[in-house]
């Protein structure tokens, strides 16, 4: 399970991802901050001073040697230092995606289905998933710059101290609501990120539809893309404006005080000048003083704001992933399905009743019904019945429901997570396309069996896919899509064929159809049915559609309206009672041959 704990929470983590680089990146950047300012500054004197006394005959010119030496090692030390930072920040990056990034995507699998169909939950989970390597190591990087800041402007406030005192005070009074504006502009700015994110999941999907591989046919065919780039132009300038307002009016606050600062500095460059005029200051140290002066208002006036700004940032970020860990797991969610295929006598719902987490209404108002071993069976309705959420509740993703669903006598709810998952082999709907080797394709539909070559054959041969497997470059080894090398593509109804036999070599003892084939034309979608049907015989089956192609295959059917079984029986039972499936199934007719 992830675990994040408060601030500082993105320094915790890169040091718990790689605590010996970690310290060194720390260590080298408080020794990199001292370099620029105040050690740059005295061999710069230095160097200076000597080449000006040599000028004036009052100093060897061998002694301009040292002075060099000096600043030429301070020079390349900072060089080489910053680059070795680097080279460390590089690996703590990777450490930090290679353990935490699996972390993000375990806890991801492992989510309760309903933060899945939750939009706001999903937005926090994409702001969360995104690159959250990329997000900790802005905010580990930000407190590292924060401390070579404080080191480095300290370093040159003890030099401005011992010539003009009283520019400390003015200079750290006005750092003060640099910091704190610093703070709202970092806060304000993810903020305005996070209201953002609505109009940018809408960007990036339409951004699929104009470039996306497979949209190229549709949109060549349908000339939709100007109209698509039309709409992807609006949401990208609405989320665009969005972020802009605030970060603009954020800038100019913080960045106007660095003006003030400049000025600040002119004003102690100036004051120097009289001592230098007068001996008491060399040249060479009213240089270097000068130099790390307008080097510390630089850093005061736009490198400490973007500093602050990233911690800010860093702790929204912070308080998403708090926000993140904390939701809740389905219990063994990326467990396996049981190795042993579990016995299957009944199933029954007993007055079900339930409604999703964010709806207010009971999709399901006191459902019953038994389906035994054995047996077909049909889910018909019209969309929006409550078929498919049927599917979700015998399947475990939703427990929030009321009354009782039976197993073989036993509350789901009571069963292992492992047994249910092997007791239910579902081909959704939206079934996925995975762009693998079909071979594996396949398998996915029994991770825990001994799948053989030759039972991946036969199951693929069963599903109708002899045919395509024949035409495949390296057979059923081949990889489909476009994703990996050699890969080819397949036709939608080729991919359906793949779903089902996902579902044939599962040893699952209930075989369900979730409106698979509901893109297809009512001819087309009977003929899968019958199919599937052929292969399925003496098992446990359930057909789920709204259109009535595949009844006439089951033992029984049964019809829900409004959240509850309004019917139930045979083809011919419910045609002669001429109530709501005789209605459908006569609107339904003409589509079938």
């Amino acid at each position: 399970m992830l675990a994040v704990r408060p601030i500082p929470g993105a320094l915790r983590l890169a040091f718990r991802a790689s605590p010996g680089y970690a310290a060194l990146h720390v260590a080298l950047s408080a020794a990199h901050a001292v370099m620029p300012t105040a050690a740059t500054a005295l061999a710069t004197a230095n160097f200076v001073d000597t080449a000006t006394a040599i000028l004036q005959g009052t100093r060897a010119r061998s002694e301009i040697t040292l002075p060099i030496i000096l600043l030429l090692a301070v020079m390349g030390i900072h060089t080489t230092v910053g680059s070795v930072i680097g080279l460390i920040y590089a690996r703590i990056k990777f450490r930090l995606q290679d353990t935490f990034k699996p972390a993000v995507v375990r806890k991801h699998a492992s989510l309760d289905f309903k933060h899945v169909e939750n939009a706001d939950n999903w937005e926090l989970i994409s702001r969360v998933s995104k690159d959250p390597a990329t997000s900790i190591m802005d905010g580990f990087t930000a407190y590292v710059q924060f401390l070579q800041i404080l080191i480095s402007v300290s370093s040159v406030l003890i030099l401005i101290l011992t010539q003009v005192w009283w520019a400390v005070p003015i200079i750290l009074a006005f750092s003060a609501p640099m910091l704190w504006l610093s703070m709202r502009a970092g806060k304000k700015n993810y903020q305005a990120g996070r209201d953002a994110e609505k109009f940018n999941r809408r960007t990036w999907y339409l951004d699929w539809v104009l470039t996306g591989r497979e949209n190229v046919d549709e949109r060549t065919l349908f000339g939709y893309g100007e109209d698509v780039t039309r709409r992807w132009a609006e949401q990208f300038e609405a989320g665009r404006k969005l972020q802009l307002r605030v970060t603009a009016r954020m800038f100019l606050i913080s960045k106007g005080s660095s003006i003030i600062l400049a000025l600040i500095a002119l004003l102690v460059a100036l004051t120097l000048i009289q001592p230098v005029v007068s001996g008491a200051l060399t040249a060479g140290l009213f240089m270097g003083i000068v130099n790390a002066v307008f080097g510390m208002t630089k850093q005061l006036g736009w490198q400490l704001s973007n500093s602050v700004e990233n911690i800010s940032s860093a702790a929204e970020y912070r308080k998403d992933l708090n926000e993140f860990a904390a939701l809740s797991e389905a219990p063994d969610a990326s467990g396996l399905p049981d190795a042993e295929t579990p016995d299957f006598q009944t199933l029954e719902f007993r007055d079900v009743r339930f409604k999703y987490p964010t709806g207010d209404d009971y999709v399901l108002k006191g459902i019953s019904f038994t389906l035994e071993r054995g047996k077909h069976y049909a889910f018909v309705g019209k969309n929006g019945a409550g078929k498919t959420t049927v599917t979700k509740l015998l399947t475990g993703l939703y427990s929030e429901y009321e009354g009782e669903i039976l197993i073989n006598g036993a509350e789901l709810r009571t069963i292992p997570p492992a047994t249910v998952k092997a007791l239910f082999s579902v081909v959704y709907q939206d079934f996925a396309k995975y762009f693998i080797a079909l071979k594996d394709n396949v398998t996915l539909g029994d991770v825990s069996g001994s799948n053989t070559e030759s039972r991946v054959q036969s199951a693929a041969e069963e599903a109708g896919l002899d045919g395509t497997i024949a035409e495949l470059r390296d057979g059923i080894n081949t990889p489909l899509g476009r994703v990996l090398p050699n890969g080819q593509d397949i036709s939608g109804g080729q991919w359906q064929r793949v779903a089902i036999a996902r579902s044939l070599i599962s040893r699952a003892p209930v075989k369900m159809l979730d409106e698979p084939t509901a893109a297809l034309d009512p001819v087309s979608e009977s003929r899968i049915y019958q199919e599937f049907e052929k292969l399925m015989r003496g098992k446990t089956t359930v057909f789920i559609s709204h259109r009535l192609g595949s009844t006439k295959l089951a033992d029984e059917i049964l019809v829900i309206g409004d959240g509850v079984v309004s019917e139930c029986g045979t083809h011919e039972e419910l045609m002669r009672e001429n109530g709501q499936y005789a209605e459908m199934f006569e609107a339904q007719r003409g589509w079938y041959v």
